[in-house]
């Protein structure tokens, strides 16, 4: 609790100053546009026969660094930060089930989605990457740093947990649970899931609610079974990699308590808190979000 505290002092420090950006190398690849970012996406089979997208951008030179998304979002997920990480060789997945990658009915649990990152790694040719994650997609980083090592360098964890906890009574289930197709994008419910404590991108949040709301609902279903039953705290002695945790504290989904497990998880990573900023603190906050960010994987003799 204390690290938290403290780090929440370093970061409104370190977030009032502006970001100094690297320039972008000659192989550099073109960011899409939210108009042109769902054609731009490419696919690739993996081993156990899942066919997933993504999206990749930045310096093709640049170190490899993976982008895992959230519950029902996609790769789009990274479009407003993606412009302050291009030195990087930016790789945006499309989880299973979510986006243009297949959507098969069955497994949706942090093991599936782990493995299937593994997979896409190895199919891309990418031995080892900077993994960054937000909410679902920080939690399969995490059981990828646990069952491979030897691919996460670094890691970054964005509005995390161990554990989702939930089921039965809590705001997530009972609204998921009923959820029938189609869904309407501008829905109450989804207003809500996609709602954001400061002003985010109209344009990307509108095409983001709208593919969200065209996930498929045994995906929406089964990823919350995969999820709810799952605790990460049993695995996290096994992940090894140097890591940040960015939270905003006006969190709805993932509060102080789940982030003072995570701090007891992992006592060495370092916190840092986004006052006033919601889950989706690095579209809320895009450009500050990037400092902090490359202030850690940049410099990793300094960890």
């Amino acid at each position: 609790m204390r690290n938290i505290l403290l780090a929440a002092g370093m970061a409104l420090q370190v977030l009032s100053s502006p970001p100094a950006l690297t320039n972008a190398a000659a192989a550099e690849t073109p960011i899409p546009g939210q108009a042109a970012w769902a054609d731009a996406k490419k696919t690739v089979k993996l081993a156990n026969g899942i066919s997933l997208a993504y999206v990749e951008m930045g310096n093709s030179d640049g170190k490899p660094t993976l982008l895992i998304h959230g519950y029902t979002d996609n790769s789009r997920s990274w479009s407003l930060i993606a412009p302050y990480l291009k030195e990087r060789r930016l790789i945006a997945i499309d989880l299973r089930g979510h986006g243009k990658s297949d959507a098969p009915a069955c497994c949706y649990a942090y093991s599936d989605l782990a493995d299937d990152v593994s997979l896409f790694l190895d199919a891309v040719g990418v031995a080892k990457a900077d993994v960054i994650g937000h909410s679902l997609g920080s939690l399969t980083a995490q059981l990828l740093a646990a069952q491979h090592p030897d691919k996460v360098d670094q890691l970054v964890l964005i509005s995390s947990t161990t554990a989702i906890g939930g089921g039965p009574g809590s705001w997530l289930w009972d609204n998921v649970m009923p959820l029938t197709a189609p869904i309407d994008p501008d829905s109450q419910f989804m207003k809500d899931w996609y709602a954001n404590p400061n002003p985010v991108d109209e344009d990307f949040i509108t095409r983001e609610r709208t593919e969200s709301a065209a996930t498929p609902i045994p995906v929406w279903r089964g990823v919350l079974w995969g999820t709810v039953i799952n605790d990460l705290t049993q695995i996290a002695p096994l992940v090894k990699a140097p890591m940040l945790v960015l939270w905003g504290d006006q969190d709805p989904l993932f509060d102080l308590t789940h982030q003072e497990k995570l701090e007891k998880a992992y006592p060495d990573a370092r916190f840092e808190v986004f006052g006033g900023a919601g889950h989706n603190m690095f579209w809320e906050f895009p450009e500050k979000s990037a400092k902090v960010i490359k202030a850690f994987i940049d410099a990793p003799a300094e960890q």
